[in-house]
């Protein structure tokens, strides 16, 4: 059985996987080099064209103003943008240094459309939705480039300010895309880590739609690892994200933002649908717990590794199953998806 996303109009119409070293910016992984050095060659530019901007941003209220009715509905803003803060954290001796890993597999189906990028301080996931419309005319992938363009972005903003605003980069990025006619849609889910407050090491960001984060801590009675945060799903209904690009009416001053204290030995996940669709949460910090010794990209390798046994198995129900029901809707067995997992392990 097939899923294929809403992309939301007028109707609201085993795994490969990389290591990284903070030092060494990577726009993406894909699976193959030269595949990925096609999708990128044309490098954004530095700054939009804040006219154009202007006139973009227009359209799309438009749109907007057509469907803030059905999208309150859906989901109001105050769930959207709730930012679920983690716990507090003590005062450190100096900012936490991590090592990134990122493992992925693709749905036998159709070519990768989940993108990602890791850089010195920025990290980022990019799902494109299936059901979106898409051109072979384009340089590439729309959440190929949505995620290279917003890295691009973050890196200028660091020059240019010494400071990131995730939110004003993905915004740069979709203006950007939007002004070159680029067709398609993602969701995606930025963030920066700031350690620019001694003492404090602070994950700021923001998520639009379905991919997402979780922010595993070592609780200090049972020395196991919990979930203390997470981002929030975004959906207009079921299988309905909110989405970046041509036709979609979202954007991202519709994003969940987030800013979240990081200590020394915490885990962070970040990851497509295709693995919070196929694992429920209490899964993944067994999953978690039972890696914890492990690199980064082992531990990635791990999760998305668990869920394509998942999306394989014809008989389970999984957390997409259950809001498949909860919804009215009947489904059966794992949901075959691109699966994309970064893991950052902080020291």
């Amino acid at each position: 059985m097939v899923a294929a996303r809403a992309i939301c109009v007028l109707s609201l119409s085993v795994a490969s996987a990389l290591a990284f070293s903070p030092s060494t910016p990577v726009l993406r992984g894909s699976v193959s080099a030269s595949l990925s050095a096609v999708r990128h060659r044309q490098q954004p530019p530095v700054a939009a064209s804040r006219g154009v901007g202007r006139s973009s941003a227009a359209l799309s209220s438009l749109k907007m103003g057509f469907l803030d009715v059905l999208k309150d509905m859906a989901m109001p803003t105050e769930i959207a943008d709730s930012p679920d803060r983690a716990p507090e954290v003590p005062v450190a001796d100096g900012p936490v240094t991590f090592e990134a890993g990122v493992s992925e597999i693709a749905d036998p189906r159709h070519a990768m459309e989940d993108a990602w990028f890791v850089g010195e301080s920025e990290f980022g996931i990019f799902d494109g939705v299936s059901g979106a419309k898409k051109s072979e005319n384009q340089e590439g992938i729309y959440s190929f480039m949505l995620s290279a363009y917003t890295q691009r972005f973050i890196q200028n903003q660091k020059v240019k300010r010494g400071t990131v605003d995730c939110t004003s980069a993905l915004e740069s990025a979709s203006v950007a895309l939007a002004d070159t006619l680029s067709i398609g849609a993602s969701t995606a889910c930025v963030s920066f880590l700031d350690t620019a407050t001694p003492g404090y090491s602070v994950l700021r960001g923001c998520n639009v739609g379905d991919s997402g984060m979780s922010l595993f801590r070592k609780n200090a009675e049972t020395g196991a690892y919990n979930v203390v945060w997470k981002t929030n799903s975004q959906q207009h209904f079921f299988n309905c994200p909110f989405q970046l690009g041509g036709s979609s009416p979202d954007s991202p001053d519709q994003a969940m933002r987030f800013n979240v204290p990081i200590a020394a030995g915490d885990i962070l996940i970040m990851a497509s649908d295709g693995l919070y669709d196929n694992v429920y949460e209490n899964q993944l910090e067994d999953l978690v717990e039972y890696t914890k010794d492990q690199t980064s990209t082992e531990i990635a390798q791990a999760l998305v590794g668990y869920a394509r046994q998942q999306q394989e198995d014809p008989n389970i129900l999984v957390p997409y199953g259950v809001e498949a029901k909860a919804a009215g809707q009947s489904w059966t067995g794992g949901k075959l998806d691109d699966t994309c997992c970064m893991v950052l392990k902080f020291a």
